[in-house]
This record gives C-alpha cells, sequence and structure tokens, in this order.
C-alpha cells in the first residue's frame, strides 16, 4: 500500500513522459516516509474519451488508495506531494487532481499468485 492510480488524457503525457512520471511519483510517495517502497504501487490508465469545460485541453487526475490509520495531515503531505511531480508534466490547460481514498479494510483482500 498504497496504491498510486493515474488517469490521464492522452494528448498530456507522451510515451517518455509517462515512463518518468512513474519514477517520479513513486520517488515522491517514498520521500515522504509515509510507506515502505516495497510497498508503493504506480500505474497509468490513459483516456481516450472525455469532456471538460471548453477552457481545457486534458487532465491528469491521481488517486491514492490507502489504508485507514493515516492523519489528515499525513494525508495532505502525501497528496501536496504527488501535486508538485504532476505539476511539472502538465501542459497548458491541464486540469490537475489529487485524491487521497482510505480503503475499508474490511473488503480488501490480497493474494499473491
Amino acid at each position: 500500500m498504497p496504491h498510486i492510480i493515474i488517469e490521464y488524457s492522452i494528448a498530456s503525457l507522451d510515451a517518455k513522459s509517462q515512463e518518468t512520471l512513474l519514477h517520479d511519483l513513486f520517488n515522491a510517495v517514498t520521500n515522504t516516509r509515509l510507506f515502505e517502497a516495497s510497498n508503493i504501487k504506480v500505474r497509468l490508465h490513459p483516456i481516450n474519451t472525455f469532456k471538460l469545460a471548453t477552457n481545457f485541453n486534458g487532465f491528469i487526475h491521481v488517486q491514492c488508495r490507502i489504508h485507514g490509520g493515516r492523519s489528515n495531515q499525513e494525508q495532505q503531505i502525501l497528496s501536496e506531494s504527488l501535486l508538485s511531480v504532476l505539476k511539472g508534466y502538465a501542459a497548458m490547460k491541464t486540469v490537475i487532481t489529487v485524491e487521497v481514498v482510505e480503503m475499508n479494510s474490511a473488503s480488501y483482500a490480497k493474494g499473491i499468485a
């Protein structure tokens, strides 16, 4: 944990930027010292079709799914760390959002095959 899930409009990131962004977000989460590096998972989901307000060209949205128990301050540190990395990747008129979501431990299951 955590799961860092990035949704983005295709025009917002080229292939080289995608790889670098994965690396930079992973490092940003590691640098918060809130999680062990061995537990961090980062993945990208490109979005081909979307609708935004007419004055925006694209978007990058990060959802950070974590187990409960982190303070509001720790969640804010995590959110701001991710947002600061994203700002370096966004093209002009790109909406950037970050959301930290606590997962329900009772419904979370994990298996390794």
